[in-house]
């Protein structure tokens, strides 16, 4: 029952069409325009090969092979289109492209299945407005909370959910029941350099780390550029700069099991004549006890705090949203390990410190994920790589595993 190379590649190229960059990579963040016309593709690519089709209340997209026995379970194989700002082409993608060619090589043979086959593409995993809102709204992890604080401007993201006839109340309706599923399963690039350093052909992830993310805020005072000395300034620029170095310092000197990251700075008003009146600092930080993630970051709001002082700034510590670990089924793990084997793949057990829609489906059913090397361990940049003789084999997997899930092995 093998992967059709042919019609993977076409696949995953056309699913890769819109949005692609100069430097070979994609820039198409969720429910941009460029998105929507990727989402397009997948649609026009279900119904060409004769599969059921169709986008539930978070704007999920799903390509059905439905099984008519009564009560029968659903297997959910997928990934998502979108991508980050100037991102990679195989993050995400090649996960979609290899769940519609696993739906399409079941298919194929003809033979009869115990479980509807469903390939989707989920809404906003990277978190452009809220981290993996679709499987999060499919797994019901999702609160009118959530939606009131999304990582963009509450008035950009209302334009993005009215672009894809989305609404907010009907992102909350978007759960799905337990009982009908038999299991989620989704093949990843590793985004990392570990199965290229061991020379493993499958990584087989036993769980995710959490991302805790914040915003910390500044406050200073506006003044003229020119004419206010230095040693008078409320410099809100001062203390953000100071954190974003005693954030690093603290993770090196006394939590090496953890990251964290500031990604981004918001100056206001903004000017290069104005001395800033706040900086806005956007910061995650990942580990995969959240107790240890509590000690972290309550010694980086000591270090805001310290920071503050420094330069006599006002400060705001706000928890943004969270995306809590989460544990890959014990069984599917079994499972991919066999079917790598018989494959005569070599594979390792490892954690996955991204976050994938697989964490939120393990909320609500079996889940399990593969990752595929990547060459450099690149990812959410343009040099992201991952050969093709890898993709088919993390295919091959993949379909391997569903064929047994749906009794068709």
């Amino acid at each position: 029952m093998p992967v059709n190379p042919e019609r993977f590649r076409a696949t995953f190229d056309a699913l890769t069409r819109a949005g692609a960059t100069p430097a070979g990579g994609l820039s198409r963040p969720a429910l941009s325009e460029l998105h929507l016309e990727a989402r397009e593709a997948f649609r026009m690519l279900s119904l060409k090969h004769g599969l059921d089709f169709r986008v539930d209340e978070a704007g999920n997209h799903s390509a059905i092979l439905p099984c008519y026995e009564p009560e029968a379970p659903t297997l959910l194989i997928g990934s998502h289109l979108d991508s980050v700002p100037n991102g990679g082409r195989f993050d995400g993608a090649l996960g979609v492209a290899a769940a519609l060619e696993v739906v399409f090589a079941l298919r194929e043979t003809g033979k009869p299945r115990s479980v509807t086959l469903e390939a989707i593409d989920f809404t906003d995993e990277e978190g452009t407005w809220i981290s993996l809102m679709g499987s999060r709204a499919a797994a019901g992890m999702l609160t009118e909370d959530d939606l009131k604080s999304p990582r963009g401007h509450p008035e950009a993201f209302q334009e993005a959910l009215e672009r894809a006839g989305l609404t907010r109340a009907g992102i909350l309706r978007a759960s799905r029941a337990r009982k009908p599923l038999a299991g989620y399963l989704e093949l990843h690039i590793e985004q990392g350099s570990r199965l290229v350093d061991t020379g493993k052909d499958i990584g087989v992830v036993t769980g995710m780390v959490g991302i805790w993310m914040y915003r910390v805020i500044f406050h200073g005072r506006a003044d003229h550029a020119g004419t206010s000395v230095m040693t008078d300034r409320l410099d809100a620029a001062q203390g953000a700069a100071e954190f974003c170095l005693a954030v690093r310092r603290t993770v090196l000197e006394r939590f090496p099991d953890c990251v964290a990251t500031v990604g981004r700075m918001v100056f206001a008003p903004g000017a290069f004549n104005i001395v800033p009146e706040s900086v806005t600092t956007y910061m995650e930080l990942r580990n995969r006890d959240p107790g240890r993630a509590q000690e972290l970051e309550d010694a980086l709001r000591a270090e805001a705090a310290r920071s503050a002082d420094a330069f006599g700034l006002g400060l705001d510590f706000v928890f943004q949203e969270s995306v809590r670990p989460a544990a890959m089924d014990e069984e599917t793990c079994r499972l991919f390990e066999d079917t790598a084997s018989r494959l005569g793949l070599s594979h390792r057990r490892l954690p996955s410190f991204a976050g994938h829609d697989a964490q939120s489906m393990a909320r609500l059913c079996p889940a399990g994920l593969i990752f595929i090397p990547s060459v450099g361990g690149y990812s959410h940049s343009p040099r992201e790589y991952t050969r093709w003789r890898d993709c088919l084999q993390g295919a091959e997997t993949l379909l391997g595993a569903a064929s047994i899930l749906t009794g068709m092995g």
